[in-house]
């Protein structure tokens, strides 16, 4: 059975990535791990930093109206967008059985023996935010918050080869060649607002709540985390299978993520041990050659324009204008 990893990022994650990317092989050597590169080498590093994985960079994918792709989206929207159509490359050139993505700021703690078993039984698995009411609506994340943003997390995905997860992937990938914004007014939430309708649309499609799995900010209410004897385990009973460390920045230790403020990371001595394990890490991959580069595919994001001023602008030439007043 042919296995793959794959990933995506610029080059200014790759300390972020190799890390990620590391801490999957050493659990999984029957995997074979791809880096998508929503960036150019071009001699500013040597491939070699990140061996033993293999870098693609995404000019060679062949995609559809490519140029108009990377001229439409801010460096974060092309990295999402990328996603989709890094998935069916793979597939199209390599032909796995079992092809799994993970964020590049993903650590990975435990095998995921348990994502396979439950892939036998479906095309696609993906991982709910939360799978329970946060405590109180007066703190960040809001419960809106995960509306707006997608009730499933993209930065993990298991995926086995079928006609169905071609349907699925042609499906995502047509609508992020134009509509993976961040742009909340539009109700775009980049490629991940999309998962919504994955359930629905595509019946083989396993939501997979294993407590241990994406831990992060967002889910810390509903997940403790214990260190034991047998490594750190979520609630008591669960694996930690991989933590998601989303908004935490190494300028600012102290603080667990900077999308939320439920949580004081002082509070919470076994995050704050992790997480100073995993700066380590990442510094140790590379992260001062790194984080300074550029994307060389960056644009400057803009201000969501709201869906008024959006149909106001396309009815223009027209003439026509609509007002917020009322009758």
């Amino acid at each position: 059975m042919k296995k793959i990893l794959y990933t995506v990022c610029s080059a200014n994650h790759l300390a972020h990535c190799k890390t990620m990317c590391d801490s999957f092989a050493a659990l999984h050597p029957d995997y074979t791990i791809i880096i998508g590169l929503v960036d150019k080498i071009e001699g500013r590093f040597i491939k070699d930093l990140l061996a033993p994985h293999s870098i693609w960079e995404i000019d060679t994918l062949d995609i559809p109206h490519f140029d108009d792709i990377t001229a439409r989206y801010t460096v974060i929207e092309l990295n999402c967008a990328m996603k989709a159509f890094m998935a069916q490359a793979i597939f199209a050139r390599e032909y796995p059985d079992i092809l799994l993505y993970l964020d590049s700021d993903m650590w990975v703690l435990h095998p995921l023996s348990v994502v396979e078993e439950q892939l036998q039984q479906h095309h696609l698995l993906i991982t709910p935010h939360l799978t329970s009411p946060l405590p109180d609506n007066t703190r960040l994340p809001l419960e809106r918050d995960i509306l707006r943003s997608g009730i499933y997390n993209a930065g993990f995905m298991a995926m086995k080869r079928s006609a169905a997860t071609d349907d699925f992937l042609h499906w995502w990938a047509q609508h992020m060649q134009t509509e993976c914004h961040y742009q909340f007014a539009e109700g775009m939430g980049v490629d991940q607002i999309w998962l919504n309708l994955v359930p629905l649309f595509f019946p083989g499609t396993g939501i997979f709540q294993h407590p241990g799995a994406n831990v992060a900010y967002w889910n810390i209410h509903e997940r403790n985390l214990i260190e034991t004897d047998q490594g750190i385990r979520v609630n008591g009973q669960y694996p930690l299978l991989f933590l998601h460390v989303s908004g935490y920045s190494f300028q600012q230790p102290e603080v667990l993520s900077r999308h939320q403020n439920r949580f004081d990371l002082g509070t919470l001595p076994v995050w704050k041990k992790l997480l100073e394990t995993y700066a380590g890490m990442v510094k140790a991959n590379g992260y001062d050659q790194f984080h300074v580069l550029p994307c060389l595919y960056a644009k400057q994001a803009t201000p969501s324009l709201g869906i008024m001023k959006s149909v106001n602008r396309l009815l223009q030439p027209l003439g026509i204008k609509i007002s917020r007043n009322k009758a």
